[in-house]
């Protein structure tokens, strides 16, 4: 192994705050809090110069489910390396580090190309594109009554695993599904069950401007569209822009979800994914 990578300690938090305060647009009060409520829970690797971590990559356990059959993965989040350090390797470096791990522990890598344009990038390493999302777009209607309720994560965790099992997915621990309702709700966001057609649905959602933007639900298109009234009225709102997996909707935009290596391609279903 490279004696440059490493795993990163308490003590490299403020490197870590700089390298992603530039490579992404998030502030510092949500950097600390992702590397708060994430203590002990996401594995972070750096490639340091001096000592220094200079280029990062997270890792969240995740498991890939097809049917009954299971297989460890891990889930690659915001990777990024300083400006003055970038077209140096670094970054490939950490990337090939995993790709290594993941061959030796016999798991499946993961990762979300923020666009098309890098997937070419992630190919040289090989990756493969898996699955796509279907980003919809719906107007407030009319309000009509809703039934809607709190959601603990480990209940939120429980329904999607049931909705989700009749095609390949991504399932998560528990205790990622927690953070992910606490960031929700940093982003001023709800986890909520709701009732629609004489059933119990599950809904991650937060305001962004002027727009409800829906992370993971199983309602289908048509009835976010028959609920977008009451829905927008909950989170003060003209519009909601829900992800739905493709294979359950045509409708929307189609969006790259997933970019996967060291597993089959099976269109593998991953949503809930930090924002």
């Amino acid at each position: 192994m490279d004696n440059s990578i490493r795993l990163a300690c308490d003590g490299d938090i403020p490197a870590l705050c700089r390298i992603w305060k530039v490579c992404f647009s998030d502030n510092e009060d949500y950097v600390r809090f992702f590397y708060r409520e994430n203590a002990g829970h996401v594995t972070t690797t750096v490639y340091t110069v001096d000592g220094n971590p200079v280029s990062m990559l997270h890792w969240f356990d995740a498991e890939f489910v097809n049917g009954d059959e299971r297989r460890g993965a891990k889930y690659l989040y915001s990777g990024g390396s300083l400006p003055e350090y970038r077209r140096s390797g670094y970054y490939g470096a950490l990337i090939r580090y995993v790709i290594d791990y993941a061959k030796e522990h016999d798991i499946v890598l993961f990762g979300i190309p923020a666009n098309r344009k890098l997937i070419p990038y992630y190919a040289t390493f090989g990756f493969i594109q898996d699955a796509c999302f279907r980003l919809v777009t719906v107007p407030a209607g009319e309000k009509i009554p809703l039934e809607a309720s709190p959601l603990s994560p480990e209940e939120y965790n429980r329904m999607r695993n049931r909705a989700f099992a009749h095609h390949p997915h991504a399932e998560w621990p528990d205790r990622y599904v927690s953070y992910c309702v606490a960031e929700n709700e940093f982003s001023g966001g709800k986890t909520l069950a709701v009732e629609a057609d004489g059933s119990v649905h599950f809904l991650m959602g937060a305001p962004r401007g002027e727009a409800l933007f829906i992370n993971e639900t199983d309602l289908s298109y048509s009835q976010l569209t028959r609920l977008s009234g009451a829905l927008c009225g909950l989170f003060g709102v003209g519009v909601l822009r829900a992800y739905l997996p493709d294979y359950s909707s045509s409708e929307g935009e189609e969006i790259v979800s997933s970019v996967i290596n060291n597993g089959k391609l099976h269109n593998t279903y991953v949503n809930l994914l930090l924002t």
